[in-house]
């Protein structure tokens, strides 16, 4: 399981009535069918877990994420507690029973789970359960209940799914498309350019348009303009939600709406009255609001500068932003190639000593120097990536195991051997723990990043300064 993704402000309302709707289901339901449900599912919840599994894995579509044998070891358990937890939990605790739902949807989005699959199975699964209180004790009436509370309750656990997938998959492409215009080469300052340019030019032709004396021509709205589609389109990918992105679509809705309707009409009534009266006004806060206007585009562009070439400010590695697209990527390749890839995760030993005796300035050199070594040394196929604090990830393809712990020694050798000048004439050496971990066809690429964590922390309680290789969990 993950953490619920944060959704944006407009999905907020469905989740509370799903919340609601939660309430409603659970607290309508008498005590005894909460109750003769549960222990229902309770035991034959092994079973059920092992009928899924035979029928999904019947279907081609769902081999390619559910073959791998850990998968089914550990889904067989976990979907078994999500049923316990579902029907035999805290009945009294819809948000929490929801917020579960909403953790299980952001696991599938990030193993690439198709949704229609997930349907499947909960439709297979309301199935054996209706089937099995068919053959309970249950009287007529009471029947009639238990089927509609599981039918309820399964429905809204896969809205929930649903929603949390939709959510995390629409983040998703945003840092994909943002990633894709980093590779292609898209710059920001040029985008930053190019746009201003485009509401410049759209000001222009109001401008000409009044000072022609002439008859006011129609003009396009800003909306409708090179620079109003952007902000419609392409903005929200790069800047997600933002306050300032909020607010550029506020002041092109009052441009639109207020002050151009008003410019036009006072020129068409007096076409040299601008400068006068009302018009003068509307004037004035037409330019204001195009200046205020300029100001949100630099300061969108001002907090994008740490992925203006998508790499992380001080050392010029690829931002961690982008880690999801990237192991989304090899992940689909390894699906559909049966390549190998290995995760290495990278943390400097002491690296607290090292800004403490020599200062950050020092401290900045040093991972700037190690981030170096890696791109200097690594193959054009793998990416490096600055994980945080003195942490570094780096993913490396088309290795099998041999291969992949060749890589990580011979980056920490270079590094135990590598001199940092911390003035003149002070040398610093420093050494660096590695853990690395290969991929094994788990969908989640979660799994293989915590895996290599795992490891890396095993390198530094056996004593820094080596590489550790997390063990192959196949089965």
């Amino acid at each position: 399981m993950t953490t619920q993704a944060k959704g944006a402000p407009a999905a907020q309302a469905p989740k509370l009535r799903l919340n609601a709707d939660w309430h409603d289901v659970l607290v309508n339901v008498p005590p005894h069918i909460l109750v003769t449900v549960g222990a229902l599912v309770d035991t034959h919840r092994a079973e059920l877990a092992t009928e899924f599994y035979r029928v999904m894995l019947a279907d081609p579509e769902a081999t390619g994420y559910l073959s791998h044998n850990e998968v089914q070891t550990r889904l067989h358990a976990s979907i078994q507690r999500w049923m316990h937890t579902l029907f035999g939990g805290k009945h009294d605790d819809p948000d929490g029973m929801a917020a579960l739902q909403r953790q299980v949807g952001e696991v599938h989005a990030r193993a690439e789970i198709p949704v229609q699959l997930v349907a499947r199975g909960m439709r297979l699964l309301k199935t054996r359960l209706v089937e099995l209180l068919v053959g309970s004790a249950l009287s007529r009436e009471e029947l009639v209940v238990a089927v509609e509370y599981v039918g309820s309750l399964m429905d809204l656990a896969l809205a929930e799914m649903s929603a949390a997938y939709v959510r995390s998959h629409e983040q998703g492409a945003r840092i994909d498309e943002t990633f894709r215009m980093v590779t292609a080469g898209q710059n920001a300052a040029l985008e930053r350019h190019k746009q201003l340019g485009a509401l410049t030019e759209w000001e222009n032709t109001v401008l000409r348009g009044l000072t022609t004396g002439l008859h006011m021509p129609a003009v396009a709205s800003l909306r409708s303009s090179a620079f109003g589609l952007w902000v419609q389109h392409k903005a929200p990918l790069l800047f997600d939600e933002s306050s300032e992105l909020e607010r550029i679509a506020q002041q092109i809705e009052h441009l639109d709406g207020t002050l151009l309707p008003l410019i036009i009409s006072r020129h068409q009534s007096q076409p040299f009255g601008l400068a006068q009266g009302d018009g003068s006004t509307a004037l004035r806060d037409f330019l204001a609001d195009l200046e205020e206007t300029r100001f949100l585009v630099n300061s969108l562009f001002d907090r994008l500068s740490d992925m203006e070439v998508g790499r992380d400010v001080l050392t010029q590695l690829y931002n961690r932003r982008f880690l999801p697209t990237i192991m989304r990527r090899e992940l689909g390749l390894a699906r559909r190639q049966q390549n190998h890839f290995a995760v290495l995760m990278i943390d400097v030993d002491h690296f607290k000593r090292v800004n403490d005796d020599h200062g950050h300035e020092t401290g900045d050199r040093v991972l700037q120097h190690i981030a170096a070594l890696m791109m200097a040394h690594g193959r054009a196929s793998d990416f490096f990536f600055r994980y945080g604090g003195e942490e570094f990830l780096a993913v490396v393809n088309e290795v099998d195991h041999k291969h992949a712990v060749q890589i990580a020694e011979k980056l920490r050798a270079r590094v135990e051997q590598a001199e940092f000048q911390v003035n003149e004439s002070t040398p610093l050496r420093v050494t660096i723990s590695v853990g690395v971990a290969m991929h094994t066809g788990h969908p989640d690429y979660r799994h293989i990043i915590n895996r290599a964590d795992e490891a890396l922390y095993e390198a530094k309680r056996s004593g820094r300064n080596r590489v550790c290789v997390a063990p192959d969990t196949t089965g």
